[in-house]
């Protein structure tokens, strides 16, 4: 591979590490401490409406990404599936607070699942 054709390889995984340490300062520095829980409130499964974007980015990732076969039309499915990604952490920390630690992980997991090692296909 030439100096020229690593350049464009270069910028996924830029992007890529920006998103994944993003993730990781957003969480610590906008997340502050746990919520304590509430003893006498009921235990809500609306939260689950948090992992709807980690299934999307999944999707985006293992199923849509692997059909693409240029560069050009593969870079904005990989930037939308990360954001995806890192939305599910950014419910945690504003939408759903008690779980917030769950919805990182699953954000940091799903940001972390699109390591751009399969985008060296399109610069052969």
């Amino acid at each position: 591979m030439s100096d020229e054709s690593k350049q464009p390889l270069l910028v996924w995984w830029v992007i890529w590490a920006a998103l994944q340490t993003g993730v990781f300062v957003i969480y610590f520095s906008l997340g502050g401490p746990a919520p304590q829980p509430q003893p006498s409130s009921p235990v809500s499964s609306i939260w689950l409406v948090g992992l709807a974007p980690f299934v999307l980015s999944s999707i985006i990732r293992w199923l849509v990404l692997p059909q693409i076969q240029n560069a050009r039309t593969a870079l904005p499915w990989f930037i939308v599936g990360m954001a995806l990604a890192e939305a599910t952490c950014i419910l945690g920390i504003f939408v759903f607070p008690a779980q917030r630690e769950v919805l990182f992980i699953l954000g940091a997991l799903g940001i972390f699942q699109f390591i751009p090692y399969f985008a060296g296909r399109y610069f052969d």
